[in-house]
């Protein structure tokens, strides 16, 4: 199917927002644990079994090291996983949560699947103070954790940020060691591991204070039309970087030629959500155009570009978009 949406897949919303363009449950406020796992229909496991083949010319069955994950609740093969393999239960990763969301620390504000239970994500709002960048342009603090039961991704547990103006995800702070999303691989210590988690909260916090402070900044530099074509170029083209320096180190003037996606963002840089407000025409509003293409624009649908800025080269994009304002503003 064109979308990622499976017959199974569900997502809640508290956030007051419908989640995917209209698909899945508003909820009134926040849920506890065993409610989100029920509303973002997550409450079944998964279950690893043998893998056999064939072998000629006898044609006897053998058993091969690799594994089969078995949804329980609609028998559904997810995929295929080697023999070091262990899980995350949509149970346990939910139950990450729970200390902090009992005592209100964080809020679930969205969890959901995607293809048939394949990828599954858990975001929630760190419940202290938002920001503004600027009057009117708002920034909240949030944990993802994102899962695949088909042993595409490792599991992910990190900080991101939602401008809310736009319910756009950002990066965050890209230069400090609390920034990075913290990747678990799948194997007999992924439950040792996650007990190192519960005490990210302090850091979170200490991301959003320097993603701030990264943001503000950016938006109290102005940026031309020059330096837009150019940074947009070198965002969305590496190689373009490459022949920009060179070109200078030569003292020699370069030729910019805008490809139609290019031309897009910065149409929207010019004309898109959030580019009435008052720091709009600057290095923050530069990145906030590549990131509204890829939250709105990149892709067949809003599902796959979701599932590419959480799971995917969108995720990367983004990334790369903040990092290069930050060092082509300084």
């Amino acid at each position: 199917m064109a979308h990622e949406l499976g017959v199974y897949d569900n997502m809640f919303s508290a956030s007051g927002i419908t989640p995917w363009h209209g698909i899945g449950i508003v909820l009134d406020s926040p849920p506890t644990i065993e409610e989100g796992l029920q509303k973002a229909n997550l409450d079944w496991g998964v279950r690893l079994l043998p893998l056999y083949c064939q072998i000629p010319p006898d044609l006897e069955f053998h058993t091969v090291s690799n594994r089969a994950v078995l949804r329980e609740d609609t028998n559904e093969i997810l995929g295929t996983v080697g023999a070091n393999y262990t899980p995350l239960q949509n149970r346990d990763a939910f139950n990450l949560f729970a200390p902090l969301v009992e005592d209100r620390s964080i809020l679930l504000e969205t969890a959901g699947s995607i293809r048939n239970g394949r990828r599954v994500w858990i975001l929630a709002r760190i419940n202290t103070d938002s920001a503004d960048i600027s009057k009117g342009d708002e920034i909240k603090p949030y944990i993802l954790l994102s899962n695949s039961h088909d042993g595409t991704l490792a599991v992910r547990f990190g900080f991101t940020h939602i401008r809310v103006v736009c319910n756009n995800t950002l990066s965050a702070a890209i230069f400090g060691k609390v920034s990075k999303l913290i990747r678990l691989t799948h194997t007999a210590n992924i439950y040792n591991n996650l007990e190192t988690l519960r005490g990210v909260l302090d850091l979170a916090k200490a991301s959003f204070v320097a993603s701030i402070e990264q943001y503000r900044s950016l938006a109290s530099k102005d940026i031309n039309v020059a330096d837009l074509e150019r940074y947009v170029k070198v965002v969305l083209d590496p190689d373009f970087k490459k022949e920009f320096d060179k070109a200078q180190e030569n003292d020699e003037g370069i030729d910019i030629t805008l490809t139609r996606t290019q031309s897009l963002i910065i149409d929207i840089f010019e004309r898109g959500i959030g580019s009435d407000l008052p720091k709009a025409r600057t290095w923050w509003g530069a990145y906030n155009s590549v990131n509204e293409w890829l939250m709105y624009h990149k892709g067949r649908n809003i599902d796959n570009r979701l599932n590419s800025v959480w799971f995917g080269d969108g995720y990367n994009t983004n990334n790369r978009a903040l990092e290069v304002a930050m060092k082509m503003a300084a």
